[in-house]
């Protein structure tokens, strides 16, 4: 899968990396802000007791009945 980067005229993306960039409105898009906005708090939180273990903490919406997930950076 790695090197197949088109198919049927969509382009691929990685859904493991950082960065993952799903189409969305603007307000989906403003709804997502103001949800990382009330999480930052916890984020910050999280940061602080894994420290080391972990390079960032974010909110986001790869998943939605899971916790977490671990991603690789771009």
């Amino acid at each position: 899968m790695q090197q197949l980067k088109e198919f049927d005229g969509k382009k691929l993306k990685s859904v493991t990396k950082e960065g993952l960039d799903l189409d969305q409105t603007e307000e989906e898009k403003k709804q997502k802000e103001e949800e990382k906005a009330s999480f930052e708090g916890l984020c910050t939180h999280i940061k602080e007791v894994l420290d080391a273990k972990v390079e960032k903490v974010v909110c986001s919406d790869r998943i939605t009945e899971s916790p977490c997930v671990l991603v690789t950076g771009e």
